[in-house]
């Protein structure tokens, strides 16, 4: 297994090998609760790269192939990587999953294929630097259902909302300057 040592605390960070057995373990808090803050900014920065990429990619495929052609061919070999990976443990963590939750995972299953496909759709017809900070408003989409859904379990600050508000005078002036 491939090991990465927080340089914060000198402990183990979890790589994509290990991360299933990182999230089910007991967490220390004081210093679990900073590695995984710090771990989940790094992921959040991997996968702001993958997806900027992907952009890039992402334009080069709908331009060649129908964007649902696109998308059944990113999620077949997306299922295929995480199969790799994760699909040892994918028994073991369904047993482990609450069945209530099952509809919500049809349900975000279903709306990732529709946003894939608007994205590719997208990509098919306007520039991808247009496309990129259009759905890069997502968290604004986040943001307001969270207040609906989430309002027990997610706290909306003064600070969220400025940084929402922000995100979309960037995408505006993105947007605007590249009509």
């Amino acid at each position: 297994m491939i090991e990465i040592v927080s340089m914060w605390s000198g402990t183990p960070a979890p790589t994509v090998v290990d991360i299933d057995n990182y999230l089910s373990k007991p967490k220390n808090f004081r210093t679990e609760s900073r590695l995984s803050s710090y771990s989940g900014y790094m992921a959040g920065i991997a996968a702001s790269a993958i997806y900027g990429g992907l952009g890039v990619l992402g334009k080069k495929v709908a331009a060649d192939s129908h964007p649902m052609v696109a998308t059944g061919f990113g999620f077949l070999f997306g299922f295929l990587l995480m199969s790799l990976f994760f699909g040892h443990t994918f028994p073991r963590n369904i047993k482990k999953s609450v069945k209530s939750t099952y509809g919500f995972l049809i349900l975000s299953g279903l709306t990732t294929g529709f946003g894939v496909s608007s994205w590719y759709m997208a990509l098919s017809l306007i520039p991808v630097i247009v496309v990129a900070p259009v759905v890069s408003a997502y968290p604004l989409f986040t943001i307001g259902l969270s207040a609906i859904f989430l309002r027990n379990i997610e706290k909306i600050t003064y600070k969220t909302i400025v940084g929402a508000l922000l995100v979309l005078v960037g995408i505006t002036v993105v947007g605007l300057g590249n009509i």
